[in-house]
């Protein structure tokens, strides 16, 4: 990368992930979100990963708006930024007051929530936790290499890893060896989180479904797990709102009940599939839908 692409990488880290979510802090709630949807339109603002994202969308999804896929793929990025230091930092009632919970919310407690990289959703686990759920969820700690490449953005990432480890405890789970540890916690109560659009690491089992009419490979692990266990599942997305608001509303599928790994990824796949034709800017890993979907695609 050049000096003037190293220094604005820099510049749109440190106003992203650092000085727009300390900003918000003082702010009324829903001045902060207005601030965002602002600074959403400047168009150098995150403009590389925002690029890349779309680029990424363009081979798979119709894109009648490309301005507006880059602003709300940028809301969804920095409202996670800004939740997530405003429930670090004494403001979680605020966060949690801007989500439309669903009806049928209390059908999560003490099943596996399986969701996506989608949306706003890092307020998922605070309200899983302050509604007495007891969620587990597994993460990848920050990575040490990112301090000398994007230090603000390795910042980001450790409030992140903070973040989780005040709200679940022990029940923040490293991956590595993670596959274990969740195995054991399906047998005591508690929701369990996981994301299945991860694409799968090399040597790992799994199982290609059709998502958006191409084949996608999809991480058979945890899916077998939960079929030996016969444990029910509900299906997630924590959805940006697009009325101009900048709210969230969390939408629950299920309860399902699967006993074969198979059947799960198809309901799975489907459920993806519905919403990145949908709205697929809200999908936050399209930089590595070339993983997703195969080189050949």
């Amino acid at each position: 990368m050049k000096r003037q692409g190293r220094v604005s990488r820099q510049l749109t880290d440190l106003l992203a992930y650092v000085l727009v979510p300390l900003f918000s802090l003082i702010l009324p709630a829903s001045f902060s979100r207005r601030v965002l949807r602002r600074v959403s339109n400047w168009h150098w603002l995150l403009a590389t990963p925002a690029e890349a994202a779309l680029e990424g969308a363009r081979k798979h999804i119709a894109i009648d708006d490309e301005e507006r896929f880059r602003r709300r793929w940028k809301q969804v990025e920095m409202l996670d930024a800004r939740d997530l230091y405003m429930m670090l930092f004494g403001r979680t009632k605020s966060v949690l007051s801007e989500i439309d919970i669903p009806a049928d919310f209390e059908t999560a407690r003490n099943r596996v929530m399986v969701g996506m990289h989608w949306g706003p959703a890092i307020s998922i686990l605070k309200l899983l936790a302050v509604t007495g759920m007891q969620p587990a969820f597994p993460y990848r700690p920050p990575e040490r290499q990112l301090l000398g490449t994007r230090p603000f953005y390795y910042l980001f990432s450790r409030l992140a890893a903070l973040y989780l480890s005040r709200t679940l405890a022990d029940r923040a789970v490293p991956v590595g060896g993670a596959s274990k540890v969740l195995q054991g916690m399906l047998d005591v109560p508690g929701s369990i989180c996981v994301l299945m659009d991860a694409p799968p690491m090399l040597g790992r089992p799994a199982i290609s479904k059709q998502v958006l009419g191409s084949a996608a490979r999809l991480n058979a692990g945890f899916p077998a797990i939960l079929a030996a266990k016969d444990k029910e599942y509900v299906l997630y997305a924590m959805n940006l709102l697009d009325d101009g608001s900048t709210r969230k509303k969390l939408e629950l599928a299920g309860p399902f009940r699967s006993d074969n790994a198979e059947e799960f990824l198809s309901n799975y796949a489907a459920f993806l599939d519905k919403h990145l034709a949908k709205d697929g800017s809200q999908w936050r890993i399209w930089h590595a839908e070339h993983q997703f979907w195969g080189e050949s695609t």
